[in-house]
């Protein structure tokens, strides 16, 4: 890095430290020399942990329709809705083992329904909403409604989905259908399980949720045929926590609470588990983002952007692009945007050189500072697998493996395979898929 441009902000993370072991077949295994941090228990015990130390903390917020007020929750009263939710679950029959598909996009009730799940040991299963709004045969829905055999479906808006849900309980007629606005006829008012007390019920189902319990259900993207569906289980998504807290130089209680606001669908890795599940363990606020990086609906991240100032800000490319031009036409928001930001992290696909430096020039006409520009690299089978955790003044890297994973490059032709070892890794699909022989070598890493 030359001495002449200005200096980096500070990232709160350790440097770059990895070994390489090259191997006689030509193979070689790549380990950071980063030790996993600590993290006890399942991501319920790890909700109520942090309910109990900050109860009055700002939780979960999002917009009222229109771009109205925010509204939302701290941890204490997501703590109490959660567990009223996963007792009228239970005492509507479900159980824990059994499944609850989410056909709707972000929400407060998502989240509230997420943490019932967790808690009781009934997975959640968030699907694209695409698949129920955009579909006119539904056939990917159905797909995943037919693997997962759900007990109850969630949608917000059961009026926008009811083409969708009427096709679900054709196929499953004792269905349960939640929503907020009761539509579809016989949907449960979402309102409702909010009313339930809290028992012996739930204490029992908690007490038996472990971290090889599956938590959720998500689903690959589909693009070369249907669906495949990945458990996740608490082992899974607690590991990928252990390696970033395994990164971070210095102790949780003495960060930044990070501030975030996000888009990411929680259907995919990305949103559901990294961004949601890693809030959680940070104790952090996340502000929801109703705006989407496409023309006509990234003005309104901009306007969440002149209210909330992130500690971290991630999306892919073409948002930042966006970001830039926004920033480059009106000074304005520089200020807020820069104001808590300590880095910024893009997926995906890479950045362009050109878009790096605009970044850049914009972050030190703001604050006399450049910021660390990360990025994260994994699948839905492995979770988060690599990751750029150093300050680098170049785009294009993946980064190396999180601690606890193991990155092995195969000879494949005359390119480098990349195979995956770790406890973030599935250990196969729901349904069986496709042959273990096909997903994972002979030394269990999984090669895709």
């Amino acid at each position: 890095m030359s001495d002449d441009l200005p200096p980096f902000r500070p990232l709160p993370q350790k440097p770059a430290d990895a070994s390489l072991e090259a191997r006689p077949d030509g193979s070689y295994v790549v380990r950071s020399n980063h030790v996993p941090g600590e993290v006890p228990g399942t991501l319920g015990d790890i909700f109520r942990m942090r309910a109990a130390e900050h109860p009055d903390r700002d939780w979960v917020f999002e917009r009222e329709p229109g771009h109205g007020p925010w509204r939302g929750m701290t941890y204490g009263e997501a703590r109490k809705a959660a567990d009223s939710i996963g007792q009228w679950l239970l005492d509507a029959g479900l159980a824990p083992g059994d499944t609850v598909m989410v056909i709707s996009g972000n929400s407060v009730e998502h989240a509230l329904l997420m943490l019932a799940c967790y808690t009781t040991g009934i997975a959640i299963a968030p699907v694209s909403a695409a698949y129920s709004l955009m579909s006119q045969d539904h056939a990917k829905l159905l797909h995943c409604a037919a693997l997962l055999r759900p007990k109850a479906v969630f949608a917000r808006d059961g009026a926008q989905h009811a083409a969708a849900l009427a096709k679900m309980r054709a196929a499953n007629p004792g269905l349960i259908v939640i929503s907020s606005d009761c539509e579809p006829e016989g949907a449960v008012d979402f309102a409702k399980l909010l009313m339930a007390t809290p028992g012996a019920a739930l204490d029992a189902a908690a007490a038996g949720v472990t971290i090889d319990t599956v938590a959720k259900y998500l689903f690959t993207s589909g693009s070369t045929g249907m669906p495949k569906c990945v458990p996740q289980t608490h082992k899974m998504m607690t590991a990928v926590i252990a390696g970033a807290e395994g990164l971070a130089d210095r102790p949780r209680e003495e960060r930044v609470t990070p501030i975030s606001l996000d888009w990411m669908p929680w259907s995919h890795i990305s949103g559901g588990n990294i961004f949601f599940n890693g809030t959680i363990w940070a104790g952090g606020t996340m502000y929801l983002d109703e705006g989407r990086p496409v023309p006509g609906l990234f003005e309104t991240t901009i306007k969440n952007l002149y209210e909330v100032s992130p500690t971290g800000f991630g999306s892919a490319p073409v948002a930042f692009a966006m970001l830039a031009d926004a920033m480059e036409k009106d000074e304005r928001l520089r200020a807020p945007f820069f104001k808590n930001l300590q880095s910024m992290g893009y997926g995906g696909a890479t950045l362009s050189d050109d878009l790096y430096d605009r970044l850049q020039a914009l972050a030190v006409a703001e604050t006399g500072e450049r910021l660390a520009i990360t990025t994260m690299y994994g699948a839905t089978e492995t979770q988060g697998v690599t990751m750029v955790h150093w300050v680098v003044d170049r785009v294009g890297l993946i980064g190396l493996p999180m601690p606890g994973v193991e990155l092995k490059l195969a000879p494949s032709g005359d390119k480098m395979e990349v195979r995956v070892k770790g406890a973030s890794v599935t250990t196969g699909y729901l349904g069986g898929d496709k042959p273990a022989s096909e997903v994972f070598d002979e030394e269990g890493f999984y090669r895709r």
